[in-house]
């Protein structure tokens, strides 16, 4: 690396942090305000104020309210994901480690008002938007991946032993996830929602698991015994 290159490395890094900070900041401000506002009432303008950006930079990043929309989406994916993987790493592949992961993503999302606030509208203008519904569709398919990552990774070799194609049990995860967090918006019980989202994980568990959980739930058994026995 030349003299020239040293010198320029630190302030591109430095201009790229920077980008990245403000699209980040950006984002959280359109489901901030979209939460507050409604989809109709939040104006790129609005965002942009609550970003702290003008809207000329607001527009230069994002071409569309939709296109704005579809990385906002993105970016609550993303958090949830690396909160899932951080608490995977590591873990023994399990039906209980399963059905724990798919619990955790419920309360990650349920324990967040803004967010289900924000995803709560975005389903609700969708069915009068048809490029909005579009963008749903492909964040959609981005949740079923991430429950589908979430399922290989905890199930492990268990996963072989489904009655149910994995896409399958992962779109019923999420329709489940969605629905319960709809209703979280007029029903502010948050156990009383967890343990009903707990026990649709316990019936599809019974019905596609049932060998596995009762070979997992022997072994527990077996080795209770064992270490009584010493």
């Amino acid at each position: 690396m030349t003299e020239k290159d040293q010198k320029q490395a630190p302030v591109t890094r430095s201009r790229s942090a920077e980008a990245a900070e403000t699209m980040e900041r950006i984002l959280q401000a359109s489901i901030d305000t979209i939460a507050r506002l409604g989809y109709e009432g939040a104006s790129m303008k609005e965002i942009a104020n609550a970003a702290g950006v003008s809207k000329a930079l607001l527009h230069y990043h994002f071409q569309s309210k939709e296109e704005l929309m579809l990385q906002s989406l993105k970016l609550l994916s993303s958090e949830v994901a690396q909160e899932v993987r951080v608490n995977l790493a590591g873990g023994t592949p399990s039906l209980t480690m399963a059905l724990d992961a798919a619990q955790g993503l419920f309360d990650r999302l349920l324990t967040n008002e803004t967010r289900v606030a924000f995803l709560t509208e975005m389903y609700a203008t969708a069915t009068h938007n048809d490029t909005l519904q579009r963008t749903m569709q492909r964040y959609v398919e981005l949740e079923k991946d991430l429950i589908l990552e979430v399922i290989e990774s905890a199930l492990g070799p268990f996963r072989d032993q489904l009655i149910m194609p994995l896409e399958r049990l992962a779109m019923l995860v999420h329709t489940s996830i969605v629905g319960l967090s709809i209703e979280s918006v007029v029903n502010r019980d948050e156990d009383k929602l967890k343990e009903r989202f707990q026990d649709i994980l316990q019936i599809l568990a019974s019905a596609l698991f049932l060998p596995a959980l009762q070979r997992e739930r022997d072994a527990d058994v077996g080795q209770l015994e064992a270490e009584q026995e010493r």
